[in-house]
């Protein structure tokens, strides 16, 4: 007996160590089972029912308050472990690569100084919601964002919704006979407000005490943006922090690194945004299908659009990033005291899961800060 268990010691003495490609896909095959079981009420793909649409409003609403990053805590806190061995470098890790290179040599647009805001420009897919009597009106629209935000979390933020649709004859129907709404153009709006300081948030004050090893970064975004600790919920912290964002070119290449490091991300080549943006595709995939898709511009290293997909693989929400840089005012909305979610302000403010009001369903657009 002693002379076997000596055998089974000296063969896991000569065993090689897994490479970190090999325990992220296993241990993320071992979350994925588990989170899949009857008993877990976590779900990480995008789903189409209003409970996910109102998870991404609340996502984004959470990053636009001051003090959201911290509010949502960390679900399993401190468990994401990476092994320290040399990966194999795939074709996904060798593009992620050069894009890191790209971003490192790139000007920064700096940190807003006292008296100056991060600006960001963005379109994105929406949807409105009227509801009531248990019933729901949806209508599809485009929304036009326009975001300004000092490091004290000072800032305004404004949006307009146009070009709306119906999204289906049932939403017409619905529409039509339980609120009368038969133009879709009349739930075409606009909302506006300023904030006072704290009122708003980037994705952190202090990018000095973030890591540049692309492992521990993404230990530490996923710690301060918390969420489920899954492979999708990385890679929505990976964009969480590059949205309307000041990251700085080390940490924005680290970023791009840590990427290639997520199970389940895959390269896909050049892709077009539905603006016109051509970059470098990547995406999360569950069950085969995308879920979560981020397209960069390999010339200046840039998010430029991101992209959501339900179950079937058909695009649902999207957003382009189209403008960045730093300003010395804010226009003179009304000042807001108690957040974007308020009805105050000029046009329609929509407050998610409220009865017969206006609600952006979508993806980025709808996230504040450490967005674009």
């Amino acid at each position: 007996m002693l002379e076997e268990l000596e055998r089974v010691r000296a063969y896991r003495d000569d065993a090689p160590e897994p490479d970190v490609a090999t325990t992220l896909a296993a241990r993320a095959e071992l979350l994925e089972a588990i989170r899949d079981e009857p008993r877990t009420a976590i779900r990480d793909e995008p789903r189409t029912d209003g409970t996910s649409k109102l998870r991404k409003v609340q996502r984004r609403r959470r990053l636009a308050l001051a003090g959201g990053l911290a509010a949502a805590g960390v679900a399993v806190a401190g468990v994401l472990g990476f092994h320290t061995a040399t990966a194999p470098q795939s074709a996904l890790a060798k593009q992620m690569n050069q894009l890191a290179h790209v971003a490192a040599g790139q000007a920064w647009t700096g940190i807003p100084g006292p008296g100056q805001y991060l600006y960001t420009a963005s379109q994105s897919l929406t949807e409105s919601d009227t509801m009531g009597n248990g019933k729901e009106c949806s209508v599809s629209q485009v929304q036009h964002r326009q975001i300004w935000i000092a490091t004290d979390g000072a800032g305004a933020i404004g949006e307009t919704n146009d070009g709306s649709q119906f999204t289906s004859a049932a939403d017409r129907a619905v529409c039509a006979s339980a609120f009368n709404i038969t133009d879709p153009a009349s739930q075409n709006n606009s909302w506006s407000n300023r904030f006072p300081a704290g009122g708003l948030s980037l994705p952190t004050n202090d990018w000095k005490s973030l890591s540049t090893d692309p492992e521990t970064l993404l230990k530490q975004v996923h710690q301060r943006d918390g969420g489920p600790n899954l492979p999708s919920e990385w890679f929505e912290n990976i964009s969480d922090f590059m949205r309307e964002s000041d990251v700085p070119p080390a940490i924005r290449a680290a970023l791009y690194q840590a990427t290639a490091l997520i199970p389940g991300v895959k390269l896909l080549g050049r892709q077009n945004d539905p603006t016109g943006q051509t970059g470098l595709g990547v995406a999360y995939y569950a069950n085969g299908q995308p879920t979560h898709e981020l397209i960069f511009d390999q010339q200046s290293g840039r998010l430029l659009a991101e992209e959501y997909f339900d179950k079937s693989g058909k695009l649902t929400d999207w957003s382009a990033y189209t403008d960045q840089k730093i300003v010395d005012a804010v226009p003179n909305y009304p000042m807001e005291q108690s957040g974007p979610s308020s009805s105050s302000g000029t046009g329609t403010a929509p407050q998610p899961g409220q009865a017969t009001t206006s609600t952006p369903t979508n993806s980025a657009a709808s996230k504040a800060p450490g967005v674009s």
